[in-house]
């Protein structure tokens, strides 16, 4: 399709448009969302900055381990240096890898504000899949994460980046993205209409992996994926969320399937009477 663009003699990515259009969507949808959690704006705004920055750090993380053989070619045939090392830093990531790295950040920071990692969660939930389904315009864009051939309901590539030109193959990422727009909206409602905010979560943890196990067996860019038992990685990645969500959905309920809210400290009167000193 169109992986690169010119503008005012500028070359800027397809891909990294539709991120940047993506995030910017997820963050304001959070700060909306905030007046149901009641999360303070200014905090939500700085846990959003270490949670993108964990998200980046973590795609890029497991693109390098799951494409490990790919890049050690890279740099046997071509010499680790600057030039090999700007292309992999480049190249792909993966979505589960950023989500499990913006998880982790999510925590790191509740964990040193003192603050429930829950409300942060039910608050940026819903955007998720919708930045995601950005992300996944920008693959098909770009010509990356391909489906499989498909005379008739395939689209032929001309200029991908990844995917083989000339073959009719499956626009899976659109697929992806349409579905993923459906299961963001679906949960901004519920959020916005129950009384159990924080259960919103729990549509995504299972709703997703449901779509992504669904949407990988029209993948063809298996070698660049990596296939453990005749299944994906990302396949595995899905089965362990749903396995985790049920886990947490129990424990969730053995404490009573309460709302979470902010940690309330103690505090000391102060005197503000005026001393005489004199």
């Amino acid at each position: 399709m169109y992986p690169i663009i010119e503008f005012f003699h500028i070359t800027i990515g397809t891909y990294g448009i539709c991120c940047v259009l993506g995030g910017g969507l997820a963050v304001l949808m959070a700060l909306f969302n905030c007046k149901y959690s009641k999360l303070n704006r200014y905090d939500l705004i700085e846990a959003a900055a270490l949670i993108i920055l964990g998200a980046v750090i973590g795609a890029k993380l497991l693109y390098v381990a799951v494409d490990y053989d790919y890049i050690i070619h890279i740099f046997k045939n071509y010499g680790f240096n600057l030039n090999t090392l700007r292309d992999v830093l480049q190249g792909g990531f993966v979505f589960y890898g950023g989500f499990l790295g913006g998880l982790l950040a999510a925590f790191i920071y509740a964990k040193t504000q003192k603050k429930s990692l829950w409300l942060y969660l039910m608050t940026i939930a819903p955007g998720i899949p919708v930045a995601h389904a950005f992300g996944r315009v920008g693959c098909f864009m770009a010509g990356c994460c391909y489906g499989i051939p498909s005379e008739e309901f395939g689209i032929a590539f001309t200029n991908a980046l990844g995917a083989p030109n000339g073959i009719k193959l499956f626009p899976v990422q659109l697929l992806e993205a349409g579905l993923l727009l459906i299961l963001g909206l679906i949960m901004q409602i519920y959020l916005m209409r129950t009384k159990r905010h924080h259960s919103v979560i729990y549509i995504y943890l299972f709703a997703y992996p449901v779509i992504r196990i669904i949407t990988e067996r029209f993948r063809y860019d298996d070698a660049e994926r990596g296939i453990f038992l005749g299944l994906s990685t990302s396949t595995w990645i899905s089965i362990g969320i749903i396995a985790a969500g049920f886990i947490i959905l129990l424990l969730d309920i053995k404490r009573g399937f309460r709302e979470p809210e902010e940690p309330v400290y103690k505090t000391f009167p102060v005197n503000t009477s005026e001393e005489n000193t004199d």
